[in-house]
């Protein structure tokens, strides 16, 4: 595509722009007029595929650059409470011991330790044309594997075509995935029921890539290539892996996560993929089933690309602080699921107020759900039983008891 032909499209679709005439959706337009220099990007995704019209590949642009505004990547320091940078090389510590012993001096005996967020990327401002017409082509190209008629069109966009999973950086990882793993899909042949892909992937990233309690210290998910060469990380890496190679091969995939286990250390993740009955199968790591029979698991969130008009991320003032995982993006609250749930009431002083319910995490009370009040009760439905939970607000920042 030549410069020329790429400035002669965008005064085309600027022109739409301003006469909002039929042919792109108004929420298209909307996004395209809010995006700065990058919307350049967004015109070329879409000329790429205009001349397909009503195509699932046209559909999908407009799918990706319609929920465009509400994805971000975050990158972080790891600092101290006086906001020098820490030198964190993981590769300094030959076992979690050595990590953790370093952490609690920096913790208790030092400076302190905290992750201060570094930079905040707007999808919408940074995304190119080339991830998005790669993501849209490989996408619409893994529909032609024989299961993928088990799956709905709908499946497709929520679940198999979205570029990202949480708030990591984003990258072409189907292409790498495409590359390194083609043996997989040679290996279930020409069956039409997705289980044993499944299971293999399942299987494959379990057996190949090792939970490694260090990694549970890093801010940031490692990428497709940084994983494949580690072959270990933290639950959110497996997880993302498991999801990268399911999405490929045409598996509706995404992740469920536990914001923070109850009395004990971090937070937990792993992949669901869709089976041929409309049911999401929970591919946990090795040796963790044990999590859901221990009274761990306080509230389980499913990440989707689409709004939830029902989320925390959805209500809030963006400019509101709020709790990690709790209103940094939009979710479905899927515990129910998982472990038998009660509701939860608490007396509180304030109303019309945020409230936040907390489980004990690595020796802090920590947010795992939300309730806003209009009465001197704060409500929680559908928590884990059998589990101690504290009530909070948000004052300066800081989570603090009532």
């Amino acid at each position: 595509m030549t410069f020329l032909f790429v400035v002669m499209l965008s005064l085309l679709l600027q022109s739409c722009l301003k006469s909002k005439r039929p042919g792109l959706p108004a929420n298209v337009v909307n996004v395209i007029s809010e995006t700065g220099i990058n919307r350049i990007e967004l015109n070329k995704t879409i000329g790429h595929f205009i001349d397909k019209q009503d195509s699932i590949f046209l559909h999908s642009a407009y799918f990706l650059i319609q929920h465009l505004p509400h994805h971000y990547a975050v990158t972080y320091n790891l600092t101290d409470n006086r906001d020098s940078i820490l030198d964190f090389n993981l590769n300094r510590f030959n076992t979690s011991e050595e990590l953790e012993q370093w952490w609690f001096e920096q913790k208790y005996n030092k400076n302190g330790i905290r992750y201060k967020p570094k930079k905040y990327t707007l999808d919408r401002d940074t995304i190119t044309a080339e991830l998005l017409i790669s993501t849209i082509n490989l996408a619409v190209s893994s529909r032609n594997y024989p299961w993928a008629k088990t799956y709905s069109e709908k499946d497709f966009f929520e679940y198999i075509l979205p570029y990202r999973f949480g708030n990591e950086t984003i990258h072409d990882w189907r292409s790498n995935v495409n590359e390194t793993y083609a043996w997989i899909v040679d290996s279930v042949g020409n069956q039409e029921d997705p289980s044993k892909l499944i299971q293999l992937i399942n299987s494959h990233v379990n057996e190949n890539f090792i939970f490694d309690k260090r990694y549970l210290k890093c801010p940031e998910s490692q990428n497709f290539n940084e994983i494949l060469q580690t072959q270990k990380g933290n639950y959110q890496d497996i997880a993302y892996l498991k999801a990268m190679l399911l999405r490929t091969f045409g598996i509706p995939a995404t992740i469920d996560y536990v914001p923070y286990l109850a009395d004990t250390t971090g937070s937990f993740y792993f992949a669901v993929a869709k089976n041929a009955q409309g049911q999401f199968l929970p591919l946990l790591p090795l040796n963790s089933a044990y999590l859901f029979k221990q009274n761990k698991i306080p509230k389980v969130y499913r990440r989707i690309y689409t709004d939830n008009p029902n989320s925390l991320f959805a209500l809030k003032d963006l400019s509101l602080n709020t709790p990690p995982f709790i209103g940094h993006y939009h979710y479905y609250d899927v515990t129910h699921e998982y472990v038998p749930v009660s509701s939860f009431c608490f007396p509180v002083k304030q109303t019309d107020t945020l409230y936040y319910v907390a489980v004990f995490n690595d020796s802090s009370w920590r947010a795992v759900d939300w309730a806003l009040t209009y009465t001197e009760t704060a409500i929680f439905p559908s928590l884990g039983s059998d589990i101690s939970y504290r009530v909070m607000l948000i004052e300066n920042d800081s989570l603090v008891f009532e």
